[in-house]
C-alpha cells in the first residue's frame, strides 16, 4: 500500500487523479447529449410516420396566423385553399438527389385574408436561372394545396436578397405581415397541379447518435480501468527499481 501511495504522491499522478473524474464527467455529458439528439430525431421520425397515416386537417383548425408551430405538430398534414400572390422567392443551395438546385416558395392567400408561404417544389440550378433568378409562376386562380407544416428556418446571412432570392426560408423575413403564418407549408399535392416537382417530405433520420452515446459511455468506463492498469504498472516498475538498488546480502 505504501508503494501505491508513493506513486500517487508524484505530481503527474496527482494531475491524473484530478483529470480522471473530470474526464468521466465530460464523457457522461457527451453521452447524454448524443442520446438526447437520438431521442429528438426518433421523435420526429415517429411524428412523420403518424402524419403519413393521418388525414389532412384544414389549416385554420390547426394553427392561427402568427402562432409558432409546436414541436409536436411538425409534419402535421393540412390542406388550405386560396390564391397565390405575387412575390415568389427562390431559396438558395437546396440540393436534391445530389443535384444543385433551389426551393421555390410562394405566398398563398386564403379568402379570410391570411397567408402562408408554400414550398411549392424544387428547381434545378442552371446557368440561366443563376443569371436571371425568376421563379416559375404558380397555378393561377383558386388552388387547394395539401402538405405538411414545417417550422420556419432560422435567419442566416442577408436573408432576402435584392435579386429575389433568399438564403433561408425564414418566414418572418419573407412574409412579415401579421396575417402570415409562422410555419410554412411543404406542398405534397396541388389542385390544379403545379409545374414543379414537390420536395420529398423526409425526416431527419435517426442517425448514428445512439452509437456515439454508447461509445462515450464505454470511454467513461475505460478511463478508470486504464488508470488502474497504468497505476499497477507504475507500482510494479517502482518496486523493481527499488529492488535493483537494494544491495544483496
Amino acid at each position: 500500500m505504501s508503494d501505491v501511495l508513493a506513486v500517487l504522491r508524484q505530481p503527474r499522478w496527482i494531475a491524473m487523479l484530478i483529470a480522471l473524474p473530470i474526464g468521466m464527467a465530460l464523457s457522461l455529458v457527451a453521452a447524454n447529449w448524443q442520446y438526447e439528439r437520438h431521442e429528438r430525431r426518433s421523435a420526429l421520425e415517429a411524428q412523420l410516420a403518424v402524419a403519413e397515416q393521418t388525414p389532412p386537417e384544414p389549416l385554420a383548425s390547426v394553427l392561427g396566423p402568427g402562432e409558432p408551430l409546436p414541436s409536436d405538430r411538425q409534419y402535421t398534414s393540412v390542406t388550405v385553399s386560396g390564391v397565390y400572390d405575387n412575390g415568389s422567392v427562390l431559396i438558395r443551395n437546396r440540393s436534391q438527389e445530389g443535384m444543385p438546385g433551389l426551393w421555390v416558395v410562394s405566398p398563398l392567400r386564403s379568402p379570410d385574408g391570411t397567408s402562408i408561404l408554400v414550398l411549392r417544389g424544387w428547381l434545378e440550378a442552371t446557368r440561366s436561372n443563376a443569371e436571371s433568378p425568376v421563379a416559375p409562376p404558380p397555378p393561377a386562380g383558386e388552388v387547394t394545396v395539401t402538405g405538411v407544416l414545417q417550422p420556419s428556418e432560422p435567419k442566416r446571412g442577408a436573408g432576402l436578397l435584392s435579386n429575389g432570392e433568399a438564403t433561408t426560408l425564414h418566414t418572418a423575413s419573407l412574409c412579415p405581415q401579421s396575417s402570415c403564418y409562422q410555419p410554412y407549408l411543404q406542398s405534397v399535392t396541388s389542385e390544379p397541379s403545379d409545374v414543379l416537382p414537390p420536395v420529398p417530405v423526409k425526416g431527419p433520420g435517426v442517425g448514428p447518435h445512439l452509437g456515439y452515446a454508447g461509445q462515450w459511455l464505454i470511454f467513461c468506463i475505460l478511463l478508470p480501468i486504464g488508470f488502474v492498469v497504468l497505476l499497477r504498472r507504475e507500482v510494479r516498475d517502482e518496486r523493481e527499481r527499488r529492488s535493483a538498488l537494494t544491495p544483496s546480502a
